[in-house]
């Protein structure tokens, strides 16, 4: 399922972002027909709702990146990335699981096969934890997290776009949740799971939230 090599650490540039770029991606994974692109639409309205600065059309065209880099090209793992984040309310307790729930209505109606769309789900569900014993799911939980192993100026622009997402929250108790969050990375034996994005991902991911918690 994933490129064995580790050749190299850089963080690969996401492709052409315009709406008709993503659009052909979504298709050939997906297909053209008609409720396929009914889905396709009311994905990217909702990635481009106000109040996103992270968690946008970019996010997924840099996951869309990654699994191309890691060559894995599972339908599921695809559709995980278009709808893990599709409803998102920062600091809501709910996203991932209505996530999923959406994801459920959409899939079969874009004709993908019951063990895909339960691959699918159980990958967006397990984004709330961040763990899980599958080893499929694993990667897909890695490639969300390889922001973290971002260079660093890519990653000091996802820790203002995520503290954007929750200006709503005072400043004290903010940076409060964000250091509970960085610290309780940098105690895990591994913050990622698999080999690939280990390899690539772990030290420069260590280095920028040891950076972040210094205060840059």
């Amino acid at each position: 399922m994933v490129n064995k090599s580790t050749t190299g650490t850089e963080t690969p540039a996401p492709p052409e972002t315009t709406g008709e770029a993503r659009r052909n991606r979504w298709c050939e994974s997906f297909g053209s027909h008609e409720n396929s692109i009914m889905v396709f639409n009311d994905l990217c309205t909702r990635m481009s709702g106000d109040g996103r600065f992270y968690h946008t059309m970019d996010h997924i065209d840099e996951l869309l990146a990654l699994a191309e880099a890691a060559k894995i090209s599972d339908k599921w793992f695809h559709a995980a990335i278009w709808f893990h984040d599709a409803v998102y309310h920062p600091g809501a307790k709910d996203n991932e699981e209505l996530s999923a729930r959406l994801a459920g209505k959409a899939l079969p109606v874009m004709g993908m096969e019951g063990d895909e769309q339960a691959k699918t789900i159980a990958a967006i569900r397990a984004t709330k934890t961040h763990k899980t014993k599958d080893k499929d799911v694993q990667l897909f939980l890695d490639a969300d997290m390889a922001i973290l192993g971002a260079e660093r100026e890519r990653y000091r622009r996802y820790a203002a776009d995520i503290r954007q997402e929750f200006s709503h929250i005072s400043g004290w108790r903010y940076a409060w949740g964000r250091r509970r969050f960085l610290k309780s990375c940098l105690r895990r034996k591994a913050i990622f799971l698999t080999p690939w994005f280990n390899h690539k991902f772990e030290a420069r991911a260590r280095a920028n939230i040891q950076a972040e918690l210094k205060g840059f």
